[in-house]
C-alpha cells in the first residue's frame, strides 16, 4: 500500500513539472506584441536608435544590426515599399520567442514571409535574429546562445 502511494505521488509529481515546464505564462504575449509593434513603427520611420534599443547584443553574433535589418526589410536598394507586418503568428517559451509574419506593402501581397525571434533578457523581450521563409521549427530547437 505505502509503496502505491510513493508511486503514485511520483507519478503525479513528474507529470506535474512536466506540464509546467511546457506551458508557459501568457502573461509574455502582450510583452511580445509590444515589441513586435515598437519594432515595426521603428522600420516605417527608418529609426535606426530605436531599433538599437529593440535588439539584443546577440544580434551581433548573428552579424545583424540595425542597419541589416532595414535593408532585409527595405531591400538592399531600398526599393520595397514596407508598409506593415501581416499575418503574424507568435510561438513562445519561458525565455524566447518567434513571431512569423509577411513583410506586407500597400498591395497587401503576401509574397515576403519573415521569422523574427526574440529572447528574454533582464524581463525585456529583444530581437535575436531576424530571417527570410517561415521556418516553422520547434521552439526546443532554437539556439539563443
Amino acid at each position: 500500500m505505502y509503496k502505491h502511494f510513493i508511486t503514485i505521488f511520483i507519478l503525479f509529481g513528474l507529470s506535474w513539472t512536466g506540464c509546467n515546464n511546457k506551458t508557459p505564462s501568457r502573461e509574455h504575449i502582450p510583452f511580445i506584441k509590444e515589441q513586435f509593434y515598437n519594432l515595426q513603427e521603428a522600420i516605417k520611420t527608418n529609426n535606426t536608435a530605436v531599433l538599437d534599443s529593440l535588439m539584443s547584443v546577440k544580434m551581433l553574433d548573428e552579424k545583424q544590426d540595425a542597419d541589416s535589418l532595414l535593408s532585409f526589410i527595405y531591400g538592399s536598394a531600398g526599393q520595397y515599399g514596407f508598409d506593415h507586418f501581416g499575418e503574424y503568428e507568435i510561438f513562445y517559451t519561458k525565455d524566447k520567442a518567434r513571431v512569423d509574419c509577411y513583410l506586407m506593402d500597400t498591395t497587401a501581397l503576401k509574397d515576403r514571409p519573415a521569422a523574427f525571434t526574440f529572447i528574454l533578457d533582464n524581463d525585456r523581450w529583444l530581437l535575436k535574429r531576424f530571417e527570410t521563409g517561415h521556418p516553422r521549427k520547434d521552439l526546443d530547437t532554437i539556439e539563443t546562445e
